[in-house]
């Protein structure tokens, strides 16, 4: 009687083979974070050779392009919003909360550090708001490092818009 364990065993696969495995997909899933710098959290790039006014209006421009609302914060910081998606909506809030229409959105909070000379670290962390506004009722949920290759597209194309050179006519 041959049962699946004699078979993964015996057969096909050695022990090795079940390590390279293991290490591949370990390492195949630490490839997505290669891109950005080592000390954003979430998402991130540096910006060199602009100033810290330009960067912030590249950010508003790039975000609000994409569908964002700026928020006003008390601080100095910037942060965007915007209605989450269906399957967003059904994520966070659940399939009856989803059903019943309550409000889920996609909060981003950016951050903007100097990274040596001349440079600036634009990073971001991404949260899902439950019942945005309700003090009692809100919620939000940090969204995962996994989860934030739109983020780091955005900023990528922040950087792009940052860096790109003034056209006088």
């Amino acid at each position: 009687m041959n049962s699946f364990s004699t078979i993964f065993t015996q057969r096909k696969f050695s022990s090795w083979t079940a390590l390279l495995f293991i290490f591949s997909a370990i390492f195949i899933s630490g490839c997505s974070s290669m891109n950005r710098p080592e000390s954003a959290s979430f998402a991130g790039v540096i910006i060199s050779n602009q100033s810290v006014e330009k960067i912030k209006a590249a950010t508003i421009t790039v975000f609000t392009q994409n569908g964002y609302q700026l928020m006003s914060l008390p601080t100095d910081e910037l942060a965007f919003q915007r209605e989450a998606t269906r399957r967003e909506q059904i994520d966070y809030a659940g399939f009856v909360g989803a059903h019943q229409g309550e409000e889920v959105f996609m909060r981003v909070r950016m951050s903007i550090e100097p990274s040596g000379s001349g440079a600036y670290l634009l990073g971001c962390k991404a949260y899902a708001v439950c019942n945005p506004g309700q003090a009692v009722f809100e919620t939000s949920t940090a969204l995962f490092g996994f989860q934030s290759g739109p983020y780091q597209k955005l900023l990528n194309n922040v950087k792009g818009t940052a860096e790109q050179p003034v056209v006088t006519p």
